[in-house]
């Protein structure tokens, strides 16, 4: 399967796995994910809101900090979920060099998705302020955060792609 596809697909399971676990927190050990980012994503009904909370959970630590709610600190569920993203677009993939590229692919690929998501929910978020400085620290604050998604996802892309390469 094509690079691009299974980082898309990798990015898929990251933020459906993540958001699924914090639906269900509550039932989750505190371990996991903490019960104050679970209190969190469960107060907002906003669906970008949740969405920019499973982001501070999956680009930490500088993210949640710099929005005010959310995770400040990396999680288990962090490394959870982009190990399994990771293995997911390595298997996709079909060798060891793809399966690392796209899951490294899916890491950056979503820190820039999520860069434009919470910038635009917040109160500077106009298309003419999309270059400003206000922007350009939000940016710097989400590729900040993907050093640990990084490792977690080229851990689980470098498993998934030796699983299935060519012998």
């Amino acid at each position: 399967m094509n690079q691009g596809i299974s980082a898309l697909i990798g990015l898929i399971v990251a933020f459906a796995f993540a958001f699924l676990i914090l639906t269900l927190g509550l039932l989750m050990p505190a371990e996991v994910v903490s019960p104050d980012i679970v209190t969190d994503f469960l107060n907002y009904s906003d669906l970008e809101l949740r969405l920019a909370i499973v982001g501070t959970v999956l680009y930490p630590p500088y993210l949640g900090a710099q929005i005010h709610v959310g995770a400040t600190h990396t999680t288990v569920l962090t490394w959870l979920s982009w190990g399994i993203a990771g293995l997911i677009a390595g298997l996709l993939s079909r060798g060891i060099p793809q399966g690392i590229f796209s899951s490294l692919f899916a890491v950056f690929i979503g820190s820039l998705l999520m860069w434009l998501l919470v910038f635009f929910i917040q109160p500077y978020g106009d298309i003419m302020n999309l270059f400003g400085t206000e922007s350009m620290i939000l940016m710097q604050v989400t590729f900040q955060g993907c050093l640990y998604p990084g490792i977690a996802a080229v851990i689980g892309g470098l498993l998934g792609g030796a699983i299935t390469r060519e012998r």
